[in-house]
C-alpha cells in the first residue's frame, strides 16, 4: 500500500484567547475574581492545548471608570464571558476538526494479501509460564486469516496438531469466526462456521477454505467449538476496528477500489536509480486511474493463495515466464522442488490461471511466442486486430508523454546551464518541479527523489528552502548524464513492449513482453490504462452487496410480490355493487335499512380479508426463482468460467436455507438506492446472517432469504472439463470463386446440454448459425452471408432477455456522505472517456458485443441454453423466465 503521508496539525487560536502549548502555565485569578459572588474562572481545554480566561469585571485603570460602573450591574461582563465561551467553542471545534484530518491521513486499508495469525490456545499473560500456551484440549491450533478489511472471500488457513500423539477417536471441531466491534454496514455482517474432522489415529488436520463477506470491517472473534459449546482456551481476536471518522467517505475504506494493485512474483521491479547529485524532479508519466498512486508488492509464488476468490484485489500480476510454465508438469514436482513447495506452487498457478480468466490482468516477463504461451496457460489467447492496434498506440503514446516531459526539463534547466562562466548563476532551487504528474505515482517518493512540488500547475513551479542555494556544475553534469540514462530507458521499453503482445482471455487479458524485469516507471502507467475499470473488484463482478442499487429491479420474477391491481379491482367492484344497488334496494324493500350499518362493515370485512388472502394465495408457499445464466468456454481447455445472477422469492422462508456450491463466490444484490452512505450503522450488535462453509458446499441460513422477499445473488464460478464446440473441415474462403464455397459447415459438440439459436464466427470471419445442437451431437451450420443480417441475429439474440426495468440512477450528490449508488460512485472515480460499467466483466461484454457491435472477433460463439439445475440454491425452486448465454471460444 501507499505509505501515510505525514500529518499536519493546525492550530487555530481565537482572539483574546490565551493559546497555551507545550508549557503548562498556571493562571493567577485577579483579585477582584475571588470575593466578589457570581464571578469565576473558567478553563477550557482542547487535547495538549489549554486556554484560560478570568470572566468578571473588565480591568481598567483605578479612577477612570464612568460611576455607573461601580455599580452591581455585570451585563457588560456577562457580554465578555458569553464572547470568551464562544472564543473557546470555537478554539476547540478546530483542535478536533484538525486532530480528526491528521488521524484520516494516518489511517491507511491493509494490503490485499494481508493476513493475521494466531496460535491457540494462548494464555492471556505468556510470561507467567513461561511457555505461552494455557491448559489446551489436547491440540494446539495455528489459525491464518486473510483478507479481512474489504468485501469479497475471506480466506482461513487452520492447521491443527495433536499434543497426545495420535488419536484415539474421531473429533468433531468446528472454527467459527464471528465480526465484532465495527463493520460497515452492521446488518450484512456474517458469521461463519467451518466444519472439520481431526480423524482417529492422525496427529495433525489441515484445513484451507473461504468465506462470504459483504462488509468492509478489519475485526473478528475466532472460536473452536465442541460439542456445540467453545473451547474457552482456543478463543482469540484478530484485527481491530478502523475509526469511525474513517467511514464520512467511501474514498478512506475502499481504496483498493479506487487504485491499481500490483503484485510482483519472484520478481522485481526495475529500480529508478538517481544520482545523489543529480536534481530531482516530478517523475514524468500519468495516473490514470482517479489520479491515485497504485501500489505494488512483491510475493514468492509458493505464498500467493491458492484460491481464485482470494486474488480478486489483486488488478495486475507480473510473472516470469519459466515460472509459468510449471503448469505445464501440474502431476510432477519439478527438479529441487520440495513435495509441498511444488503442490504449493502449482495450486497458486491454477489460482491465476482461474483469476485471469475472472478479469484480471497477467504480465509474464521473459514471455515466449503466444502461442507456446497458450500452450503453457491451456488457455485459447484471442487475438483481435483493433485490440493490437490499440495496445501498439498505448505504447507510443506512454512513450511520447515520457519523451516530452524530458524535453520540457531539459528546457527548464536550459536558461541556467546555458550561462556563461562571467555571467553569475541565479538564485535557484534544489527542486525543479514541471507538472506531469503525482510525484508519489508508484507509491514510493524515493523512486525519483523528494519533491516540493505543486502539481497541476499550467507553468513551471520553482520551490525551494529558505537559503536559496545554487546549481553546481556537478549538479548540472550528473543531471545531465541522468536524463540521457533515462532516454536510454525510454528506448529499450519502447523496443522491448513492441516486440510484446497482449491477448484476451475469458474476462481477462494476458500480455507477453521479452523484458528481463518491469519497469516500474513505464510499465506501471501502461498497465493501469489496460486494466481500466477492473481495477475495482465491485466494478468487475457488477455487484455492491453493501448497499445494493436501483438496477437489482430489471431482473425480477414477473408477476411475483406484486400487488394484483387487476384483481383488486374487480373485488373492489364486486363490493361496490353488493353494498350500493343489492344490499340497499332489498332492504329498502323490505323496510329494514337500518340493517345497512351491519352489512355495509360485513361486507367491507369480507372483502377485505379476500384480498388478503388473494395476495397471499396468488404469490403460493413455495420457492420459484428466475436464473440468468452466462457461460464462457475456453476452447483450448473446456473449463468454463460463469457468472449467475439468480433471484428468488419464497411464500415460506426455507428452514434448511441456501445451498451454493463451495468453490462459488457468492456475493448478495441488495435492492438499494434508497439508504445514502452516511446512514449505514457500522456498531454489530447482534450477527443475524450465517453461514456454514462445508468441503462440498456453502450454506447460507433461513435470515439470508426473507418470506416473501425477492432477493438477488450474484455468483461466478469456475468449472472444470465442461466441453468444447468445434468445426469440422472447414476450407479456406476463396474470393476469386474459382472453388465454391461451403454453404454449410458441420458443428461438433462435446458439451453436456443442447444450443439453441447457434452463432458461430469461424475464424476467418465468416459467420455461420444453426438452429440446434444436441448434447454431444453434430449439426450441421448455415452459412450468412450478409453481415448485417448477422449483426441483426446477434442483437435479437441479447434484446430478447435483455434485463429491463425501471431504473433511478442515483450516484454522487453534494457530497460523498449523500452517496445512495456505491457502483455509480466507483465508475465516476476510475472511469476514463466516460465509460460507466455497472453490471460486471461478462455482462458488459455481451452488451457490448451482441448488442452494441453486433459483432462476434473471429473463432467464437455464442448460443442459447437452459440454466443449468446446480446453479439454484434451493433444489425444488420453480424456475421462470430464465435464460442461459453460452458463448466461448473454438478450439
Amino acid at each position: 500500500m501507499t505509505p501515510a503521508r505525514p500529518s499536519r496539525i493546525v492550530l487555530i487560536q481565537a482572539p483574546s484567547v490565551p493559546l497555551l502549548t507545550g508549557v503548562r502555565r498556571m493562571h493567577v485569578p485577579h483579585p477582584r475574581c475571588q470575593p466578589v459572588a457570581g464571578r469565576r474562572c473558567e478553563a477550557f481545554f482542547s487535547g495538549r492545548a489549554q486556554a484560560l480566561r478570568c470572566v468578571g469585571r473588565e480591568e481598567e485603570p483605578e479612577g477612570s471608570r464612568p460611576a455607573a460602573k461601580t455599580s452591581r450591574n455585570t451585563g457588560g461582563n456577562c457580554f465578555t464571558a458569553f464572547v470568551a465561551v464562544v472564543r473557546a467553542v470555537v478554539l476547540a471545534l478546530g483542535l478536533a476538526a484538525a486532530l480528526a484530518t491528521s488521524a484520516t491521513a494516518q489511517f491507511s486499508v491493509p494490503g490485499p494479501l494481508s493476513t493475521h495469525q494466531v496460535v491457540l490456545p494462548y494464555a492471556a499473560n505468556p510470561t507467567a509460564g513461561g511457555s505461552g500456551f494455557a491448559g489446551g484440549s489436547g491440540f494446539t491450533a495455528t489459525i491464518e486469516v486473510s483478507n479481512l478489511m474489504g468485501v469479497g472471500y475471506l480466506g482461513v488457513d487452520a492447521t491443527l496438531t495433536s499434543t497426545l500423539g495420535p488419536l484415539t477417536a474421531n473429533r468433531e471441531l468446528t472454527i467459527r469466526l464471528t465480526p465484532i466491534d465495527r463493520h460497515l454496514p452492521a446488518d450484512r455482517a456474517i458469521a461463519t462456521e467451518f466444519p472439520l474432522t481431526f480423524p482417529q489415529g492422525q496427529t495433525q488436520v489441515v484445513l484451507s477454505r473461504s468465506c462470504p463477506k459483504w462488509t468492509i470491517g478489519n475485526s473478528y472473534r475466532i472460536e473452536i467449538i465442541e460439542d456445540g459449546a467453545p473451547l474457552k482456551p482456543y478463543t482469540a481476536e484478530v484485527g481491530s476496528p478502523f475509526p469511525g471518522y474513517a467511514v464520512q467517505s467511501p474514498e478512506t475504506v475502499l481504496s483498493n477500489e479506487l487504485i491499481c494493485n500490483f503484485v510482483l512474483v519472484d520478481t522485481v521491479a526495475k529500480p529508478i536509480a538517481k544520482p545523489a547529485d543529480a536534481i530531482p524532479f516530478d517523475p514524468p508519466g500519468r495516473s490514470v486511474i482517479s489520479g491515485r498512486s497504485p501500489s505494488m508488492q512483491t510475493v514468492s509464488l509458493q505464498r500467493l493463495p491458492s484460491d481464485w476468490r482470494r486474488l480478486r484485489d489483486i488488478d495486475c500480476i507480473v510473472i516470469q515466464g519459466d515460472r509459468l510454465r510449471q503448469v505445464d508438469r501440474l502431476d510432477a514436482p519439478t527438479a529441487g522442488q520440495a513435495g509441498a513447495t511444488a503442490t504449493a506452487e502449482r495450486q497458486a498457478i491454477e489460482a491465476i490461471r482461474d483469476w485471469v480468466l475472472m478479469g484480471g490482468t497477467l504480465v509474464v516477463l521473459q514471455a515466449p511466442d503466444a502461442t507456446q504461451l497458450a500452450r503453457s496457460l491451456r488457455l485459447k489467447l484471442l487475438q483481435q486486430k483493433a485490440e493490437d492496434e490499440g495496445f501498439a498506440a498505448l505504447i507510443t503514446s506512454t512513450v511520447s508523454t515520457m519523451d516530452d516531459s524530458l524535453k520540457r526539463f531539459r528546457e527548464a534547466l536550459s536558461p541556467v546551464s546555458g550561462r556563461s562562466q562571467n555571467t553569475p548563476l541565479p538564485v535557484a532551487p534544489r527542486v525543479l518541479s514541471l507538472p506531469v504528474g503525482d510525484s508519489n505515482l508508484m507509491g514510493d517518493s524515493n523512486l525519483m527523489g523528494e519533491s516540493d512540488s505543486i502539481v497541476g500547475s499550467d507553468v513551471m513551479v520553482v520551490l525551494g528552502p529558505s537559503t536559496r542555494e545554487r546549481f553546481s556544475e556537478t549538479q548540472l553534469a550528473a543531471t545531465e548524464k541522468w536524463i540521457e540514462a533515462m532516454e536510454a530507458r525510454i528506448g529499450a521499453f519502447d523496443s522491448d513492449w513492441k516486440q510484446g503482445y497482449r491477448r484476451s482471455v475469458g474476462g481477462g487479458q494476458v500480455v507477453g513482453v521479452p523484458a528481463e524485469s518491469i519497469d516500474s516507471l513505464l510499465a506501471f502507467d501502461l498497465l493501469e490504462t489496460l486494466v481500466g475499470y477492473r481495477c475495482s473488484p465491485m466494478l468487475a463482478r457488477g455487484v455492491d452487496p453493501m448497499m445494493g442499487d436501483f438496477r437489482s429491479r430489471r431482473w425480477l420474477i414477473p408477476g411475483v410480490a406484486e400487488p394484483p391491481v387487476y384483481t383488486f379491482m374487480g373485488i373492489l367492484t364486486l363490493f361496490v355493487l353488493l353494498v350500493g344497488p343489492v344490499a340497499y334496494r332489498w332492504t329498502t324493500r323490505g323496510h329494514r335499512s337500518h340493517l345497512m350499518f351491519l352489512i355495509a362493515p360485513a361486507l367491507a370485512l369480507v372483502t377485505t380479508a379476500a384480498m388478503f388472502a388473494y395476495s397471499i394465495v396468488s404469490d403460493g408457499f413455495g420457492t420459484t426463482v428466475r436464473v440468468r445464466q452466462l457461460t464462457w468456454i475456453d476452447g483450448a481447455s473446456g473449463d468454463a468460467i460463469e457468472r449467475t445472477r439468480s433471484t428468488l422469492f419464497s411464500g415460506i422462508s426455507p428452514r434448511a436455507g441456501l445451498r451454493f456450491a463451495d468453490d462459488a463466490e457468492v456475493m448478495a444484490y441488495p435492492n438499494g438506492g434508497r439508504q445514502m452512505w452516511r446512514d449505514l450503522r457500522s456498531e454489530v450488535g447482534e450477527v443475524r446472517l450465517h453461514t456454514d462453509v462445508g468441503a462440498a458446499d456453502q450454506r447460507l441460513d433461513a435470515a439470508f432469504l426473507p418470506s416473501r422477499t425477492q432477493t438477488q445473488f450474484v455468483t461466478h464460478q469456475i468449472r472444470r472439463g465442461v466441453g468444447t464446440l468445434s468445426i469440422n473441415g472447414l476450407r479456406p474462403f476463396d474470393s476469386s470463386g474459382q472453388v465454391p464455397n461451403a454453404q454449410s459447415i458441420e458443428l461438433s459438440s462435446s458439451l453436456p446440454f443442447e444450443l439453441r439459436d447457434l452463432v458461430v464466427c469461424s475464424p476467418d470471419g465468416r459467420y455461420w448459425s444453426a438452429a440446434r445442437i444436441g448434447a454431444g451431437e453434430t449439426a450441421s451450420a448455415d452459412w450468412i452471408p450478409k453481415t448485417q443480417d448477422a449483426s441483426k441475429l446477434l442483437g435479437s439474440l441479447y434484446t430478447r432477455h435483455r434485463p429491463i426495468g425501471a431504473v433511478s440512477q442515483s450516484g454522487r450528490s453534494q457530497g460523498t456522505r449523500r452517496i445512495r449508488d456505491l457502483v455509480l460512485f466507483v465508475n465516476k472515480e476510475v472511469s476514463r472517456n466516460g465509460l460507466v460499467v455497472t453490471d460486471g466483466v461478462f455482462e458488459h461484454w455481451l452488451n457490448d458485443t451482441l448488442f452494441v457491435r453486433g459483432e462476434l472477433p473471429p473463432g467464437m460463439f455464442v448460443g442459447i441454453a437452459s440454466p443449468s439445475p446446480d446453479v439454484v440454491a434451493i433444489a425444488d425452486a420453480e424456475q421462470v423466465a430464465s435464460v442461459r448465454y453460452v458463448l466461448g471460444t473454438l478450439p
